[in-house]
């Protein structure tokens, strides 16, 4: 990889790890628009499942105490489901056309999680299947699997510390799961290790800005700068 290509992934990553240090959200939503404009979607996406493993396991580290491990199990094992059908998606489908659709998944993520909840489910056990399946379709097809389950996670008015707290444990883990998904079909390649590992010193950097900024300011505009950023990648996608 050209020292060009290598600075503008290491923004992306820096960025996209920064923005996600304060709102709490979004580094996958923000990496994959950034980085779909100048690459495949069959290398970037098992590059960004890649390098998040770093990033997520000093999280999951740093909030073991809050993780609720009964609500981990229930949605990655729901999730396990999802992630072959999303790793064949991703696969069989042209590079044009999962740049456009990873675009308009964004797009539509970015405005479910506007919408009001509404009164929580009553039977919440098949909602949490549900949503854990869809949310593997797309871990292991986009990258982007935490909208299902952030718009569940306020429906249902889990308590936030805690669902926070398993979040980043649920994407560490499905990360992990779709590896050898990803490399049976041979999608995680000497490609996709080559563009994350050029995003590495970006994650590095980004994490550590999260944190100095997060001390500074508060998270709840940073979700705003997020979810425009978000839309406006997906449409920049969808468009070209």
């Amino acid at each position: 990889m050209t020292p060009e290509t290598v600075f503008y992934v290491s923004g992306v990553m820096w960025l996209a790890a920064s923005l996600q240090g304060v709102a709490g959200f979004g580094f996958m939503m923000l990496a994959v628009p950034g980085l779909i404009l100048g690459a495949p979607a069959q290398v970037v996406v098992p590059a960004l499942i890649l390098t998040w493993l770093p990033l997520g396991t000093v999280q999951v580290v740093q909030l073991r105490a809050n993780v609720d491990w009964g609500l981990l199990a229930y949605l990655v094992g729901s999730a396990a489901f999802g992630l072959p059908l999303g790793a064949v998606i991703l696969r069989e489908t042209d590079t044009e056309t999962m740049r456009q659709g990873i675009g308009g998944v964004l797009l539509a993520l970015a405005l479910l999680l506007q919408m009001k909840p509404g009164a929580p489910l009553r039977h919440e056990g098949a909602a949490r299947v549900g949503a854990g399946f869809i949310a593997g379709v797309l871990a292991s097809g986009t990258s982007v699997s935490g909208p299902p389950l952030v718009l569940l996670g306020v429906k249902q008015r889990w308590q936030t510390d805690r669902f926070r707290a398993t979040l980043p444990a649920y994407f560490l883990a499905v990360s992990v799961l779709c590896l050898p998904i990803h490399w049976e079909m041979d999608l995680l390649n000497r490609a996709s290790v080559q563009l994350a590992v050029s995003g590495l010193p970006g994650v590095a950097l980004g994490y550590a800005t999260g944190i100095w900024l997060k001390e500074r300011v508060g998270g709840a505009r940073f979700r705003w700068v997020v979810l425009g950023m978000v839309m406006g990648g997906g449409l920049v996608a969808v468009m070209l």
